[in-house]
């Protein structure tokens, strides 16, 4: 009995401090992570090149807006990419098979357990994708993303958060655009594109 007794006093003291953790005012998240899916079309000769799936990274800063489940997020994300085909892009410079996606979100953050160790969490944006080819023409696509994911605290400052991430990009820049210094007409057409991400980031909480 006596066993049973320290044991689980042991066991109290170590979910205590898990529960009396404060709620974060603020956030901010540096992560890397790995980015596939998504495809761009070329108007010309109804081709469609798939986006290589590549590493990406970014940034992730949210604050509360007074209730400590929610928060208002502005997330930066980049990948740098190839195209599948060795040349989509053609004349000029032209043969521009790399490829740079810059994203800029605003939305809001959901934590189900504001307080606890492991805090499971849902965060939606909207924004734009910049879609930049190697020889300087860029388009720009409305973009938006949602994502699940797990904040897992050593401490009430300190943790890991680990995400899965959809976004939809979707047309309506110039396919010209992203070809500056050619006649292609490589972009995004039709409703647009879908891609997934999967990353780790280290969190700051404050």
């Amino acid at each position: 009995m006596p066993r049973l007794v320290v044991l689980a006093a042991l066991l109290l003291a170590t979910v205590a401090p898990a529960s009396a953790q404060e709620a974060a005012v603020g956030e901010l998240t540096p992560f890397i992570g790995l980015r596939a899916g998504g495809g761009l079309d070329d108007a010309g000769n109804g081709e469609t090149y798939a986006i290589e799936s590549a590493l990406s990274w970014g940034v992730a800063a949210g604050i509360s807006l007074g209730s400590p489940n929610l928060l208002v997020e502005a997330t930066y994300l980049q990948q740098s990419t190839r195209l599948s085909a060795e040349n989509p892009f053609s004349g000029g410079d032209g043969n521009l098979h790399d490829l740079r996606l810059q994203t800029i979100l605003g939305g809001v953050q959901w934590d189900f357990s504001p307080r606890a160790r492991v805090r499971p969490l849902l965060s939606a944006g909207v924004g734009a994708t910049f879609l930049e080819g190697q020889g300087g023409g860029m388009s720009t696509s409305f973009t938006a993303s949602l994502s699940g994911g797990v904040k897992l605290m050593v401490n009430r400052t300190f943790g890991v958060r680990l995400e899965a991430r959809a976004l939809a990009l979707f047309s309506g820049g110039s396919l010209r655009g992203l070809c500056q210094w050619s006649d292609c007409l490589v972009g995004l057409t039709g409703w647009g594109t879908l891609q997934a991400e999967a990353s780790v980031g280290t969190l700051f909480s404050f």
